[in-house]
This record gives C-alpha cells, sequence and structure tokens, in this order.
C-alpha cells in the first residue's frame, strides 16, 4: 500500500502530460520560414541585380544575395513601390545604333567582310541581352521607414513563380500592397500619360511651408518636377543633385519643386535636416501622381516654357542627365547673344 500514492502521483504526471500534448495547450513551434529563390535577383544599397532569395518569416522578410550580404524588413515598417519596366527590342533603340556606329569606320578600314561580321555580333549581343531581361519587367521595391533601407527586386521570368512570391506578399500584406493605385504594375503596357509633347495637366498643390503652388504660374519658365519621398533610397541620393542645380540654375529660369504622397512632417524633417531648399509639394492622396501615371519613384518630369511635358526620368538619375537635358533649354535664343 505504501506505493501505491506513488503509483498514483507518476499516473497523474503522465496523464496530464499526454492530455497537455494532445490538446495542443503546450508550446507549438511556429512553421519554418518561405523562401523563394528560383529566378529571382535583387539589389541591396544600390549594389547591381545579384540571384537572391526571399525568407518570409512570422515578422519580417529578408532579401538575402549569398555572399553579398542581406537586408531585413520588419512588417510593421515595409513599404512597397511595384513597377513595370519594359525592354526595347535593339534594333529601334537609338543607343543600339551608337553604339554600333561609332565602331563602323574601323570595321570599313579592316575590309568589309569584317566589318559584317562586327555588326553580326554587336547585334547578337544586343539580342541576347533583350532575351534576357525582357522577363523581368515587373520589378518590386522593398522599403522601410526607420532605418532608412532599399531593396529592389526583379521578379522571376516565370509566371507560376512570379505569382507565388506576389501571392505570398499580398496574403501577409494585402492592405499596404494596394495603398498606391493604380501604379504601372498593374497598368497595361503602353506609354504614360501625358506623353512627351502634350500639355502638361496643371494643378495646385500646398507646399510643406503652407503656401500654395500652381504650376500654369510658373509659364516662362523651365519646370523641373521631382516625385519623390524619404524613404526611398534612390529619392534620397537624388535630391542633393536637385538642390545644386536649383542653386546654380534658377537664376536661369529653372524652377524645381518636389512632389510627395508621405506624410508632410515626415517630408519637411528630412528635407530641413537635409539643407533642401527648394519648394516641396503635399500631394496629398496622390492625384498628381495618378494624373501623371506615376507608378515608380523617384520620377522627374521636365516642362518647358509654354507648360508642354518634354521629358520623363523614371528611377534614379544622375546629375550629368540633367544638366544635358536642360542646358538647350535655359540656353538663351540665338538672336539674344547680348551684342
Amino acid at each position: 500500500m505504501d506505493g501505491t500514492p506513488r503509483i498514483l502521483a507518476i499516473g497523474v504526471t503522465l496523464g496530464l502530460v499526454f492530455c497537455r500534448g494532445a490538446t495542443g495547450a503546450g508550446p507549438v513551434e511556429s512553421p519554418g520560414p518561405t523562401v523563394y529563390a528560383k529566378g529571382l535577383r535583387a539589389s541591396i544599397g544600390g549594389t547591381i541585380l545579384r540571384p537572391a532569395r526571399l525568407v518570409f518569416t512570422d515578422r519580417h522578410v529578408t532579401v538575402d544575395l549569398p555572399g553579398h550580404g542581406s537586408e531585413r524588413f520588419d512588417y510593421e515598417t515595409i513599404r512597397f513601390q511595384r513597377t513595370r519596366k519594359p525592354v526595347r527590342w535593339s534594333l529601334f533603340d537609338k543607343r543600339y545604333w551608337l553604339s554600333a556606329l561609332s565602331g563602323a569606320p574601323l570595321a570599313y578600314l579592316v575590309g568589309p567582310y569584317f566589318m559584317a561580321g562586327y555588326f553580326g555580333a554587336i547585334h547578337a549581343v544586343e539580342v541576347s541581352r533583350w532575351l534576357g531581361t525582357r522577363g523581368e519587367r515587373q520589378r518590386l521595391g522593398l522599403h522601410s521607414d526607420d532605418p532608412h533601407r532599399c531593396s529592389q527586386l526583379a521578379l522571376p521570368r516565370n509566371a507560376k513563380l512570379r505569382n507565388a512570391i506576389l501571392d505570398e506578399f499580398a496574403r501577409r500584406f494585402a492592405g499596404k500592397l494596394q495603398a498606391r493605385a493604380p501604379d504601372s504594375f498593374s497598368l497595361p503596357a503602353q506609354e504614360p500619360y501625358p506623353a512627351a509633347g502634350i500639355q502638361a495637366p496643371d494643378f495646385t498643390l500646398t507646399a510643406l511651408n503652407g503656401m500654395a503652388w500652381n504650376l500654369a504660374r510658373m509659364r516662362g519658365n523651365i519646370v523641373l518636377v521631382n516625385f519623390w519621398a524619404s524613404w526611398c533610397e534612390p529619392c534620397r541620393q537624388e535630391l542633393p543633385q536637385l538642390q545644386q542645380l536649383h542653386e546654380r540654375l534658377s537664376g536661369d529660369g529653372l524652377v524645381v519643386v518636389g512632389v510627395s504622397d508621405e506624410d508632410p512632417g515626415k517630408a519637411r524633417q528630412y528635407l530641413d535636416e537635409h539643407g533642401i531648399s527648394y519648394p516641396s509639394l503635399h500631394d496629398d492622396g496622390g492625384s498628381v501622381m495618378q494624373s501623371y501615371q506615376v507608378g515608380a519613384i523617384p520620377t522627374s518630369l521636365i516642362i518647358d516654357r509654354d507648360g508642354q511635358l518634354l521629358l520623363r526620368m523614371e528611377g534614379y538619375t544622375p546629375i550629368n542627365a540633367f544638366e544635358n537635358a536642360l542646358w538647350p533649354l535655359l540656353a538663351p535664343p540665338s538672336g539674344d547673344s547680348g551684342t
């Protein structure tokens, strides 16, 4: 009888353990992370696109470049930028002909047969480039507000793999993925409106300093409109260059203005901290961005003195590209030599 209580205690303990495991009351291990890698390429911190993988866990997603580091984005701070970037067939791209014709004189001097082989090789390279990139039109930019981080993803060419990645993001961030619509990811493959040569749609917005700003009142000036956000890494690289253009060329008739749909307090704080003095406007609800079909930021528009849209520059643009586009427009007419 002395061993009976001990046997009963052991039996009760085993029963509790069994019941705890059977009812799921104990700690349950979370499922392993979801990993997508096949056909995915990514860029971290402005590097070139490299083979990469996405690792989804319960609290964050990690962009991993094997051998080149990784970037983690918490679900609470992640933001998205979806774009579709078409790749033109090389024969209809002026850059192809500029690069091909630059070596034509030397090829001709060597011999006509060598010249034919030269053009054949150049065209073969362009065809392979087009075939290798035509399926990477759909891109997804990941951004974090705090701290500022940015990764660009070139989604797989295979539609099934690409949709699996987008479905995984949509399942976890259904609200945020639809926050900015329409964008170029959901639009059909067509030239954006307004196209070059068309009158730029007028708009009036409130600047971050509280003053009203109207595009039509800028007639007679060359206007550079830059759509940006403080959480966008390429935008942050462009802002100091735009400030340089504002300081150097405003006396020649250039008006630089920023447009952002993010919280005015965050935008104003970032501009003040980095010494950006040209006006920046708050596009509440993104109505101006939609009227210009801006689906990727940064996007810059150059509008001439008569209010016509001359050029649309999507993605990060170096300062020399801005200068090359602006200098002919700011140059005085040939009759105004000042003599």
